[in-house]
């Protein structure tokens, strides 16, 4: 098993490894600049974390690589599913809700959700916090997120749009 943190070590390994992780990257990722980012992001956190031993640098390298391409694709997918579930575009004046629309809405927010999902989107919506930052502090995944501020958008959009 060797140690991996002396700069020279790691190094040497980017030197070794680069290409192939590159390739990896690239086959899974599909984009030039994304693979070097990940790649890069890998090494990096070789620099800042204290030494592993590994016995197998090659595999764990790839390993890692790959992980970070398959969390990179999944935090798209998740946007993807937002995006088409929340339009981006700023409503037109005569889309917006009225005042008294408005107020109801609210309203059901408060009484018809449950406090969780009234959290997110009290999160999300008043606080303009990110997906990360409403799951760490509540304690729950990305995912748990986008469930919860989906189910408040189905519930909202059948009571007063159905």
């Amino acid at each position: 098993m060797q140690p991996m943190k002396q700069n020279d070590d790691i190094r040497s390994l980017y030197e070794q490894h680069r290409d192939r992780m590159l390739s990896l990257a690239r086959f899974l990722l599909g984009d030039g600049e994304e693979s070097r980012d990940v790649v890069s992001d890998v090494f990096a956190s070789l620099l800042e974390r204290p030494s592993a031993d590994v016995s197998h640098p090659a595999s764990f390298l790839l390993i890692t690589v790959r992980n970070r391409c398959l969390n990179l694709l999944s935090r798209k997918q998740m946007k993807e599913r937002v995006h088409k579930l929340l339009p981006i575009d700023e409503p037109t004046d005569d889309e917006l809700p009225q005042d008294d629309q408005l107020e109801a809405m609210l309203r059901f927010i408060d009484t018809e959700l449950t406090p969780k999902t009234r959290k997110v989107v009290h999160l999300r919506f008043e606080e303009h916090m990110t997906y990360r930052d409403i799951a760490s502090h509540l304690g729950i995944s990305e995912a748990a997120v986008y469930k919860h501020l989906a189910q408040a958008i189905r519930k909202l959009k059948q009571r007063f749009n159905p």
